[in-house]
């Protein structure tokens, strides 16, 4: 059986960056020129065509380093949206002007996620490494706004500023952002040296993103790498809530996502050092269908008090503080406080992963396959509902007009999707 396909890539374009971050998993460099085992122009544009391949509509996150310090990278952009890929830019946003923002948005970009790490600069600019980080970030939110660009808002969390997630909601609400995106520290990288969330507070902290989500009903908000946050809503697999679709796994790495190396490794998520394969000398294909790294993230239960959970298939843990913790990518995620209770059995595989699917027409079939990979399976799930309720054994063009968005499936999938597509619950930088 063929592996599904991934929704989403991030890709490191490059090492360089203009600030010092003390928490960059890539520990990223201040430096003149491009690395030279960096990926040039050609060999990117050559991983490019095969993500067409290998991730048909997915999502593809051009981040660094800073990736608006690559020449290029207008023509990488130009090249993925011609590709099929939604290529969106993560970035630290001190470097995005007026023109470069325009620039973008021209090549084809469909967002940028632009870092924020406190409503004040203090913070944000100690955190980043230089002064003004935090008003260049500002003014980069600004412009890539007036160009059009969506704009993701995105925090790391810390005990210094977790207390300044409400204000960073409200400013991210002022400014017309997208989502707000609160990133839980994965301690790689540079990031070792940083001091992560207690188990308590990391509870504490999830709690007040879901307060945060219902208080802002307009604005995406979302915690990522905290696979926790279903358990905390009581959302097994199969189950849907919150925003949360009854399909989605807590945890995508090496099931529906893979990272980019400068250098065109492979790992499964960006905070996974371990490269996999070599794009330069290995087919993408090949890779995800055959390491099997990758086939046991997608088809083993991870060890310890995780693979003994009642949401272990909802929640999982996090592999990558598995593998950081205890060297060992399917170990248990030990930051999780949380205790399966006597009574309860470990979660059953969810009924939703074998469901029996609506027939579609073959014409139907091929606008589905029009619409992005990471909200496709989304927009499926609604339809092939909304089929079995009326009755409809066989999806046709006919169904999919009658239930067009937004007097229907828009509404149902509370954009923004559609022409933004979901950036909001999936686009990450550092």
């Amino acid at each position: 059986m063929p592996p599904p396909n991934p929704y989403i890539v991030s890709w490191n374009l490059t090492r360089r960056c203009n600030l010092a971050c003390a928490h960059c998993y890539l520990d990223a460099v201040l430096r003149k020129t491009q690395a030279r085992d960096e990926l040039d122009t050609q060999a990117a544009l050559a991983v490019i065509g095969q993500l067409a391949g290998t991730a048909p509509g997915a999502m593809l996150v051009l981040t660094g380093g800073e990736p608006l310090l690559r020449r290029d990278l207008a023509q990488l952009v130009t090249a993925a949206a011609d590709a099929g890929l939604l290529p969106v830019v993560g970035t630290n946003g001190t470097l995005l002007d007026t023109s470069r923002a325009e620039s973008l948005r021209d090549a084809g970009a469909a967002g940028a996620g632009i870092s924020l790490d406190s409503s004040r600069p203090h913070f944000h600019d100690r955190l980043r490494g230089v002064p003004g980080a935090w008003a260049g970030a500002r003014l980069g939110i600004a412009v890539a706004r007036q160009a059009g660009l969506a704009v993701v808002l995105q925090s790391t969390v810390f005990e210094e500023n977790r207390r300044d997630l409400g204000a960073l909601a409200d400013l991210a609400e002022r400014e017309s952002a997208l989502a707000f995106n609160v990133f839980f520290l994965v301690c790689t990288g540079r990031g070792v040296t940083q001091t992560d969330l207690a188990p308590a507070a990391y509870e504490e902290t999830l709690r007040e993103v879901v307060r945060l989500q219902q208080a802002h009903p307009g604005l995406k908000i979302r915690a990522r790498c905290a696979p926790y946050m279903r358990r905390l809503q009581g959302l097994h697999a199969g189950e849907s809530g919150g925003g949360y679709a009854d399909w989605s796994s807590a945890c995508l790495a090496g099931r529906r996502y893979f990272r980019i190396t400068p250098e065109g490794g492979v790992t499964p998520c960006p905070y996974v050092p371990a490269v996999l394969g070599d794009l330069r000398t290995q087919p993408l294909q090949q890779i995800w269908s055959e390491h099997p790294t990758l086939l046991g993230l997608r088809h083993e239960l991870p060890g310890g008090k995780c693979g003994a959970c009642d949401f272990r298939y909802s929640c999982g843990g996090c592999r990558a503080r598995a593998l950081a913790q205890h060297g060992e990518l399917l170990a248990e995620d030990s930051k999780c406080g949380y205790l399966t209770p006597p009574d309860r059995r470990p979660e059953a595989l969810p009924e939703t992963a074998q469901r029996p699917r609506v027939a579609w027409e073959a014409d139907a079939q091929a606008r589905l396959l029009r619409i992005p990979a990471f909200v496709r399976d989304r927009v499926r799930t609604l339809l092939e509902a909304s089929a079995i309720g009326e009755g409809v054994e066989t999806i046709t063009v006919e169904f999919l007009l009658n239930h067009r968005p937004p007097a229907n499936l828009l509404d149902r999938l509370r954009a923004p999707i559609g022409q933004r597509a979901g950036l909001g619950t999936i686009v990450g930088s550092e």
